[in-house]
């Protein structure tokens, strides 16, 4: 069923520019964590980029509506397009609320969060790759699925203890709400990883 046709190779080459894109923006996320002077012109790099991920999910759907026989199910595929692309908008929503709110320099609670994001999305990244392969990389996506997981339950370890951190400490109401928001949107985009993670481990179960 995951014979490499060329309708094959089009969606994974596809598959694997979003997940290379989502990477990107997590790594230009953690570059702005030491230089958050910069945020703001450098948010024009992530929307550009969040604009390329944008064009790559649509020429998957493009492709999906016009071919007759995929790699592997179409609800499948179309879901993976979705959750990797809003991974990339939720990157974009974090900064956009750091810079809207201007809540200043990050503290180490986010900044441990942000270098879990981005191992997550290292690990997201190389799931896709793997799905190319999928029968005999089966060990490999399930060994990554789990560490996806485990990036997400040790992310709401980090949240959990940032935002008690916020309101223990934090002497301006307006300032604690704002970094909640911040801190709450890059959550989510963990939350996006690991049901990425989740839906690449469902193919595996039903091809490998």
């Amino acid at each position: 069923m995951l014979g490499l046709k060329s309708s094959d190779e089009q969606f994974f080459k596809l598959f694997e520019e979003a997940a290379e894109i989502i990477y990107q923006g997590a790594s230009l996320l953690q570059s702005m964590m030491d230089k958050y002077e910069t945020i703001e012109k450098r948010l024009d790099e992530l929307v550009a980029l969040e604009q390329k991920g944008d064009k790559v999910t649509d020429k998957i759907i493009d492709k999906l509506n016009k071919t007759f026989i995929t790699p592997f199910d179409r609800e499948d595929i179309y879901s993976i397009a979705r959750e990797l692309n809003e991974i990339m908008d939720s990157v974009c929503s974090t900064v956009e609320k750091m810079v809207i709110y201007e809540a200043g320099k990050p503290g180490a609670r986010f900044k441990e969060m942000v270098n879990i994001f981005v191992r997550a999305t290292d690990n997201v990244k190389a799931m896709v790759y793997s799905i190319r392969k999928i029968k005999d990389n089966t060990t490999a996506i399930i060994d990554l699925y789990h560490e996806v997981t485990k990036d997400e339950s040790l992310g709401d370890k980090v949240y959990r203890l940032g935002v008690a951190d916020l309101f223990k400490h934090g002497k301006d109401a307006i300032e604690v709400i704002k970094w909640k928001e911040v801190f709450e949107q890059l959550e989510t985009s963990l939350d996006r990883c690991e049901k990425v993670a989740k839906l690449i481990r469902g193919v595996v179960v039903k091809y490998a």
